[in-house]
């Protein structure tokens, strides 16, 4: 499991001040960024010339509320790995509550066709070595 923290900015509550919902959706990914360059892969896979990994689904619930100033704590773990596609796990809490949990999954793509492509083996291998 991988961790990281985020401080919530005013620009990102709403009127109420709340965390907007869509917004834990932006702090999974930025800790997906960060998790990725973590492992430590050999190629970069936001900036490859061969493959892409889009979103294809993504889900969460909204266990808490997260207000201006609240640091997260953000937990992301591998959960299913297929042969073309894998999944990330996130918890994000609030002091010692979950606030939300995300799940995102990405398909491996061949940027020139737009073609699923199996999962690369550097990458393969780092996901099955964080996944729990």
């Amino acid at each position: 499991m991988f961790t990281t923290k985020y401080k919530i900015a005013f620009c990102e509550t709403d009127p109420g001040g709340i965390l907007f919902f869509a917004e834990f959706f932006k702090i999974a990914h930025v800790t997906y960024e960060r998790f990725f360059e973590y492992l430590n892969l050999e190629r970069n896979y936001f900036l490859d010339d061969e493959y892409i990994l889009p979103i294809v689904h993504s889900n969460a619930d909204y266990l808490s509320p997260v207000r201006f100033g609240d640091e997260l704590l953000c937990e992301v773990k591998v959960g299913k790995i297929g042969k073309t596609s894998f999944e990330l796990v996130y918890k994000l809490k609030n002091k010692d509550k979950i606030a939300a949990e995300v799940l995102t999954k990405h398909v491996v793509v061949k940027k020139k066709s737009f073609k699923k492509a199996e999962i690369p083996n550097d990458l393969l291998e780092k996901l099955r070595e964080n996944q729990h």
